[in-house]
């Protein structure tokens, strides 16, 4: 496979920026407890793990973190970062602990909910995983786990159709109807989302939890000009809200326009200082410009902002492989699958990075993996690249 083929298709992939779908929850969620506990504890301790983990160092960030969440219990970003690190690792069990103290503490605490119920859908403890993601809602992962739980019991029509019964049954429910839209979204049925949505934004038109969800939607249909209008809608009710005005910056992108994009990406930042959807984005601008070297500048301060995410390590390991700096994009993809072992853009690019090289057997394994992901535009390539593979 040519070079430039290959890099036309992750450029493809990484202009479809990630950051809206995380950006927001479904409907307004107050400030709980658990959002205050973030604010506490030593920020030194917090930035060493994560440069650590950004490194690829998993073993080095939590024996740094394990002494100080047992003495700083009430530290939940801490405290939540090192059950990342044990369920990566995996250590089931450390990590189940930590997550429990965590949420006995704080029931509200959605962000934990959202992380038990994964752990235990990885063990195939069902019931369990259902009732953290419900109590995780309303969460994206919340919402994102449940349809993946109901699709591996084999109940998602089910699933999907109680929700519908419950719109139908009860119209002017917008916590019913945003769970039936994120469902539909984590399905990649944007249409269906988009009606859900719709309704939520009919009920509450001041909502810009509603408005975020709504605009996510008219993105996913490539319906941008009335994504906008829906986000600066928002905006005219709360010129502070964080997913808004990053979503807007990421909307101008979406148009390749860069001079309008970046105030509000700038604007995003100094709302949430080193928020990690931002950064990405600013540098795909810079790449956007030529400047791949500040871009790169710019995901390596998103990994450290936040290295369980997998953005940075897309468009980090996409500049390397596009200056041929191989080594260096493997790492780059190789960290991220490390944080984000199912990602299938990960997989799909790390797999063009050693076709590119001629190391046909890891290319074909990590094709394969990208298979399994639930994004349909990269399982297409991947399955196309498979096919153009020499037999083995």
């Amino acid at each position: 496979m040519r070079l430039p083929h290959v890099l036309a298709f992750i450029a493809a992939l990484v202009v479809v920026q990630t950051g809206p779908a995380f950006a927001a929850p479904a409907t307004p969620a107050p400030s709980t407890p658990a959002d205050a506990e973030t604010t506490k504890g030593d920020p030194v301790v917090l930035d060493a793990a994560r440069a650590k983990v950004a490194a690829g160092d998993t073993k080095g960030a939590i024996d740094g973190l394990a002494p100080y969440v047992a003495a700083h219990p009430g530290d939940a970003a801490a405290g939540r970062l090192l059950g990342d690190l044990y369920f990566r690792v995996p250590d089931y069990r450390k990590a189940e602990k930590i997550w429990k103290a965590l949420v006995a503490a704080t029931p509200e605490d959605r962000e934990t909910h959202s992380r038990l119920g994964a752990l235990y859908a990885v063990e195939d403890r069902i019931g369990a995983s259902m009732a953290e993601f419900q109590s995780s809602l309303p969460s994206r992962s919340g919402y994102v786990g449940l349809v993946m739980i109901h699709k591996r019991t084999g109940d998602l029509p089910q699933y999907l159709a109680g929700l519908q019964y419950e719109t139908d049954q009860h119209p002017f429910d917008v916590a019913k109807w945003a769970e039936l839209g994120q469902a539909e979204r984590a399905l990649h049925n944007p249409q269906l989302a988009l009606a859900a949505f719709n309704h939520v934004a009919a009920i509450r038109p001041s909502s810009c939890a509603a408005r975020v969800d709504v605009a996510n939607a008219l993105v996913d249909l490539s319906r941008i000009d009335p994504a906008i209008v829906h986000l600066k809608a928002c905006l005219a009710v709360d010129a502070n809200c964080y997913p808004a005005v990053v979503n807007l910056g990421e909307a101008y992108l979406e148009k390749a326009d860069y001079e309008a994009a970046r105030p509000y990406l700038a604007r995003a930042l100094a709302l949430r200082p080193e928020g990690p959807e931002a950064l990405v984005d600013i540098g795909f601008i810079y790449d956007a410009l030529g400047d791949w070297k500040t871009a790169i500048t710019y995901y390596n301060r998103a990994i450290r902002s936040d290295p369980m995410r997998p953005e940075a390590y897309i468009d980090l390991g996409y500049d390397y492989n596009e200056h041929r700096l191989f080594p260096l994009a493997e790492a780059a993809y190789l960290n991220g699958l490390s944080v984000s072992v199912d990602d299938g853009r990960l997989h799909y690019l790390l797999a063009v990075t050693y076709n590119v090289q001629g190391k046909i057997a890891l290319a074909r394994d990590q094709y394969q993996h990208a298979l399994a992901s639930e994004e349909p535009i990269v399982v297409r390539a991947a399955r196309a690249e498979l096919a153009l593979l020499p037999t083995q």
